[in-house]
């Protein structure tokens, strides 16, 4: 039997090796999509999705871009194979030994890395949608090597490293055979054979009725001159050179070779691209193929959207759907444009604070880290409706407890994940970037120009700080924030150095026995205290200039804190000793209860430092002369472990939220807030409590003053997490949906935390079509803001 498969004339076939290459990939292809299709399917839709039909369409349209991945990798190795012969007809006869010798040690080399070139991309991709629920580009490759010195902070679990391990292992794995194959194996060799001699055949069996073969031989004389017209054809001896028919014939095989080139490389991948795009958005991108979508979209850029249909091109039909025209004066520089002049703002108060152009209040913004409003119990409630609090009478933040009850508080106020988004929503009023691997910040953008509150306030003589104990390399912060408005920026370097001059810390603290420091920067016991000694001597300062009959230059102060970083194990050595409230009720029954309660013991840490650094202030006095806004950059879901908290989508989008104004805001104190509300409302709020500049301000944002009154769920916000899925929350309604294909679930935030209860399905046409017009509404205004930052045109009209 072995004997008959090693005499097989099939081995003497020219197109072996075509085969060979097609049907190795397209089935390492297809293992692969088996492997990772409905983790594709459910990262786009739900389990209701995932039906034979959507499964087969997926497959179908896979193997389409796959096999034009396959058509790319064949050609690659065709030009390898036959440069590889040009090259060895010349040296060879010279140097037969190392000829020969090189030419295997290149053939297994080239095939090898062309084979993991091919499939690295689409491997990383189908492993990260199963992982994490996100799909590869080359955009995290740049992020990655970007933020490297960052990496030791980076979570990730043993059981996603072996994964990661199993799956390169098992790329190089399957490469090996191949490429050895094509070492030993003569039948492999790409250059004997290529399509265009099928259309060879075809067109002088029908004209000439030529001479079929000799397919025993394996070689037929009429093939022997290579398609290249560089090639040397000297060795072919069986048509002179002189004989006409033979100029006619390489003529002929040239242009074949060239028709069948730009309908392999350019006319069959057009054609399939024009298939993805008429697809479903849900089938398009379960078929896609990351290797061909990376090389369309950023190899030869030539597709920005790759092989998916296009859901929104960057415009919006009008502005005024996204500006609270009820309670906010403005002028537009264009109808399609949120750029415009804010003059003032009218309605109902819902909340007043009581100051005077005379004497203008200093405005703290702290962004606490991962803060989410169900660690507060006085902003879940006593009722608890979700019970969060299981059962339990705890509360995790008890000084922000204490405090917000003194101001005015939001309880659904919402958040787009991680912090540098938060700036962008915080700052300047924005939805923020839409991307996986950057933001806003990325790069510095001091080529692009904005207006929020730094330029609010330097406009009505405000002295702009930026103060964190983070380091702020990581996402080109140190770059961004003295390019848009900050004039003083203190980041872990300056409070390092303010510590050990002014509060005795020795260097050796920072990351000897008492872990002062830690890899994101310095712990927020020292930062608050160095905020707050930036606040006393500042006041000093103010009330010297307004004795001297000089302004007063109040402060705008935005204090980002760090320590209940994940992975919140890192914490100060006094405190790590010190006693801590038994949260054990909060965690004894959870999976990752080690997580949580890490989670829980820093939340309480940060909480602490918070309260000290309040009443500190208030026992100076300095709070009755400061507005304090305090709010979590973004939410954590430790309860679902280190390797994707974002995956609990609320308690990693709602966050906490609250306005402190002692002895200002009246009959207000203790009031509560509950509609939807989102961080991107600051901007309208602060301008509108501490007075909007004489000629208004500029801005592009798309919040609203939550000093107003507003009906309770007419207005609605927007929450999106390019890792996850965008939302759109209205009064405790939150729509969860995906940017690309009309899957959507909605759930009530309050009563259904865990997101358990899908209520989409019971609602009548007419509500099914708004929560759609609002869900097309956020997916235009996710690209708009996108579009314009990638132009550089965000106040602008145009663009």
């Amino acid at each position: 039997m072995i004997r008959v498969v090693k005499e097989s004339s099939l081995w003497s076939r020219r197109w072996l090796g075509w085969v060979f290459v097609y049907t190795f990939v397209l089935l390492f292809f297809f293992i692969y999509r088996c492997i990772g299709l409905k983790p594709l399917i459910l990262m786009y839709g739900t389990e209701r999705d995932c039906t034979p039909g959507v499964e087969a369409a997926a497959l179908a349209l896979g193997f389409l871009e796959d096999f034009v991945c396959a058509t790319y990798f064949a050609c690659a190795l065709w030009v390898f194979d036959t440069v590889k012969h040009m090259v060895g007809h010349r040296v060879g006869d010279q140097m037969p030994i190392a000829s020969q010798i090189c030419d295997k040690v290149s053939t297994f080399l080239v095939s090898w890395l062309l084979f993991v070139a091919m499939t690295g991309p689409f491997v990383a991709d189908l492993l990260i949608v199963r992982l994490r629920g996100m799909r590869f580009t080359f955009e995290l490759v740049a992020m990655a090597i970007h933020e490297k010195d960052n990496a030791s902070s980076a979570s990730i679990s043993q059981s996603e490293m072996k994964e990661a391990y199993v799956n390169v292992a098992g790329m190089v794995i399957v490469a090996t055979p191949f490429s050895t194959t094509r070492v030993w194996a003569v039948w492999t060799d790409l250059s004997r054979w290529n399509p265009a001699f099928a259309l060879m055949d075809l067109a002088t069996q029908r004209s000439s009725g030529a001479q079929k073969s000799d397919d025993s031989s394996g070689e037929s004389t009429q093939y022997l001159v290579s398609t290249s017209p560089s090639s040397d054809a000297s060795t072919d001896t069986s048509l002179p050179p002189e004989n006409p028919q033979f100029d006619r014939l390489t003529l002929f095989r040239l242009c074949a070779l060239l028709v069948l080139l730009a309908l392999g490389l350019i006319i069959v991948p057009i054609l399939v691209l024009a298939i993805s795009h008429g697809c479903s958005s849900l089938v398009a991108y379960s078929g896609l193929n990351a290797t061909l979508n990376e090389l369309f979209v950023r190899g030869v850029d030539a597709t920005t959207q790759g092989f998916a249909p296009s859901v929104a091109d960057g415009t919006i039909e009008s502005a005024t759907i996204y500006i609270h025209s009820a309670t906010e004066n403005y002028t537009l520089f264009q109808n399609d444009s949120l750029y415009r002049r804010t003059t003032g703002f009218h309605g109902e108060l819902a909340f007043d604070v009581n100051v005077s152009e005379e004497d203008p209040l200093n405005v703290i913004l702290i962004v606490v880290e991962s803060f989410r409003f169900h660690d507060s119990h006085y902003l879940v409630g006593a009722d608890d409706p979700s019970n969060l609090f299981k059962g339990s009478n705890i509360t995790v933040t008890p000084n922000f407890d204490r405090w917000a009850k003194r101001g005015v508080s939001f309880s659904n106020m919402w958040s787009s994940w991680r912090t540098s988004r938060s700036v962008e929503s915080l700052l300047f009023a924005q939805l923020p970037y839409d991307s996986v691997a950057d933001s806003g910040m990325t790069g510095g953008k001091e080529d692009v120009e904005l207006s929020g509150l730094p330029q609010l306030f330097k406009a009505k003589g405000y002295d702009p700080f930026f103060t964190t104990g983070c380091k702020t390399d990581y996402d080109d912060w140190d770059t961004f924030l003295p390019a848009h408005g900050f004039d003083t920026v203190w980041s872990r370097d300056e409070m390092m150095e303010l510590a050990e001059g002014s509060l005795n810390i020795s260097s050796d603290e920072w990351y000897g026995d008492a872990h002062r420091g830690f890899g994101w920067g310095v712990h927020d016991d020292l930062s608050f205290q160095l905020l707050g000694d930036l606040l006393i001597n500042k006041t000093v300062e103010q009330t010297e200039r307004v004795a001297r009959g000089e302004a007063k230059k109040p402060l705008f102060v935005s204090h980002y804190t760090i320590s209940s970083h994940t992975p919140f194990k890192d914490r100060p050595t006094w405190y790590a000793e010190a006693m801590k409230p038994d949260f054990s009720a909060l965690y004894e029954d959870e999976k990752y209860a080690n997580v949580v309660q890490a989670y829980l013991e820093m939340r309480y840490f940060t909480d602490m430092q918070l309260g000290k650094f309040l009443d500190r202030m208030a026992d100076k006095g300095i709070l009755n002369d400061t507005i304090v806004v305090i709010v979590g950059d973004h939410g954590q879901g430790p309860e679902d472990g280190l390797d994707v908290p974002e995956a609990r989508e609320i308690s990693a989008t709602r966050v906490a939220g609250t306005i402190i104004a002692e002895g200002r805001l009246g009959d207000a104190v203790g009031l509560m807030i509950q509609d939807a509300v989102e961080q991107y409302d600051m901007l309208n709020t602060l301008a509108d409590i501490t007075g909007v500049p004489e000629g208004g301000f500029l801005q592009d944002g798309i919040g609203r003053s939550l000093k107003r009154n507003a009906t309770f769920g007419e207005r609605v916000v927007y929450s999106n997490n390019p890792s996850r899925k965008m939302s759109v929350v209205r009064g405790h309604e939150r729509l969860r949906y995906d940017r690309y294909s009309n899957s959507v679930l909605l759930h009530n935030a309050d009563t259904d935390h865990e997101m358990e209860n899908d209520q989409f399905l019971a609602l009548s046409l007419k509500d099914k079509t708004d929560w759609r017009t609002r869900r097309d509404d956020g997916r235009r205004l996710n690209a708009y803001y996108s579009k314009r930052w990638d132009n550089k045109c965000l106040l602008a009209g145009e663009c």
